[in-house]
């Protein structure tokens, strides 16, 4: 295991211990309820602020927007920020706000379409209330980004992380609002939804991407073991980074990883640690974090 993984989980268990065991509690995010009137209903989100956010008054930061943000998915996903922007692992990532948003009602907000999940006529799973992709994006577009950057001194760099069926919001997102994020971080994506969506979605979009901005990084995992839908699920997943490797320009970056030892259930950590780096690591990422300044 390269030096640097285990450095950040010496972090991550520095964390944890720090909020499992101290006598004071540690505070490491804020909690804060939004009443959506797209939506409907109050969404609550929490906030982390980067360590040096309260010492530099005139710096702004970029925002992590997170998807199934509970308090569990913001606690690991800040310690992996925290620890890739320490001096210790050689500041590979800046600093970051992260804006964790939780589920009222997951398959109605991350899905795009309406319909449950089938593959090749076989009911995998019902899905009621599916489809409200747009109208959750519509929320995080004019309700909580207004706020966070009302709130928060923050700058134009803002990305997207999905999981499952948050990847494949993540995905419909860039496809159908790229100018929302500069920089999209897909883990293993949901992409047998409503046959094949994402790829049938890209045919369209491939000359408006090619004029954005932007960096894509998505992460695969083996799902072989739960049978032919799990095999269809990368091979399909493969597609669409064939897709966007296929709109590679100056401007629009794709960065991938295949993880054959990891399931759907255990990819997420490394896609994390992973994206991150090629996202912010590498020198199309420093140009455009100076261009964003």
């Amino acid at each position: 295991m390269p030096y640097p993984f285990v450095s950040l989980c010496g972090s991550l268990l520095i964390l944890f211990s720090f909020c499992c065991f101290s006598a004071t509690p540690v505070e490491f995010a804020k909690q804060y309820t939004y009443p959506s009137k797209i939506m409907a209903e109050e969404r609550e989100y929490s906030v982390y602020l980067p360590p040096s956010y309260t010492q530099h008054s005139t710096q702004s930061y970029p925002v992590i927007y997170v998807l199934d943000g509970d308090q569990s998915k913001l606690l690991s996903i800040s310690g992996v920020v925290q620890a890739l922007s320490t001096e210790e692992l050689e500041n590979q990532i800046p600093q970051f706000i992260i804006v964790a948003i939780p589920n009222t009602n997951r398959s109605r907000d991350l899905t795009p379409t309406q319909t449950d999940l089938i593959y090749k006529g076989k009911e995998l799973a019902k899905i009621p209330g599916s489809g409200g992709a747009d109208k959750f994006l519509n929320f995080i577009q004019n309700e909580l980004m207004p706020q966070i950057e009302k709130s928060y001194r923050t700058n134009q760099t803002k990305v997207l992380v999905g999981m499952s069926f948050g990847g494949l919001f993540t995905g419909h997102a860039l496809l159908t609002r790229p100018e929302m994020f500069s920089h999209y971080l897909i883990a293993d994506a949901t992409y047998v939804w409503d046959d094949n969506y994402l790829n049938r979605i890209a045919l369209g979009q491939i000359e408006r991407l090619k004029q954005k901005r932007l960096s894509v990084y998505l992460a695969l995992a083996n799902n072989d073991h739960i049978g032919e839908h799990g095999v269809a699920n990368r091979a399909w997943g493969n597609g669409f980074i064939a897709r966007l490797n296929a709109i590679r320009s100056d401007n629009f970056h794709v960065y991938s990883d295949y993880f054959p030892k990891q399931r759907h259930g255990t990819v997420q950590m490394l896609a994390w640690y992973h994206g991150l780096v090629a996202l912010f690591s590498a020198p199309s990422a420093t140009a455009s974090m100076k261009n964003d300044r």
